[in-house]
């Protein structure tokens, strides 16, 4: 017998409904968003992560990679950038 996992995107929920403000949550969203296929939702979100924590680990190179997967070169090499600077 297999221990069953909690689904992760209702744990997301959870903690969002607990606090709308909680940056990892939000997170984990917005790379749900993107693996669905919603790159611009996933984009829309870790903006608000990063209004909220301009230097939450991941988020800026996270941001590049959604950029690039869009064909975004300018938004991708800013976003890359501001991770470089934020991890300084």
């Amino acid at each position: 017998m297999g221990i069953e996992r909690p689904d992760t995107a209702s744990l997301v929920r959870q903690r969002l409904l607990a606090n709308a403000d909680d940056v990892d949550a939000l997170f984990v969203l917005a790379a749900l968003r993107a693996q669905e296929g919603y790159l611009e939702e996933g984009l829309t979100i870790l903006d608000r992560v990063l209004r909220i924590d301009p230097r939450y680990p991941g988020a800026w190179r996270f941001k590049a990679k959604l950029h690039r997967m869009q064909g975004e070169t300018a938004a991708e090499q800013s976003a890359r950038r501001r991770a470089e600077d934020t991890e300084r």
